[in-house]
């Protein structure tokens, strides 16, 4: 008497796909970990004289120091525009 209903979750039983969100997801973290990890080394004592070099009259280290914040929000906003 009872019909059943088939549930069918969104992207289900593709690996195809898994593959494709893993790969974007590790690909943008990486893209996001050599950014951060290279501002990090460009703001030490070694490398004063690059990081000191005036980017409209700020110094570069200062100017990638404060862009990673939207770096990652971009990086974010892209990782969900590509999940869907």
């Amino acid at each position: 008497m009872a019909e059943s209903t088939k549930v069918v979750m969104s992207g289900s039983g593709d690996p195809n796909r898994y593959r494709s969100r893993l790969l974007t997801s590790f690909g943008f973290f990486l893209v996001f970990f050599v950014f951060y990890v290279g501002v990090a080394i460009l703001v030490t004592p070694p490398f004063k004289e690059i990081a000191g070099i005036p980017l409209a009259g700020i110094p570069l280290g200062l100017v990638l120091s404060l862009m990673i914040f939207p770096v990652s929000w971009g990086l974010a906003y892209l990782y969900f525009k590509v999940w869907r």
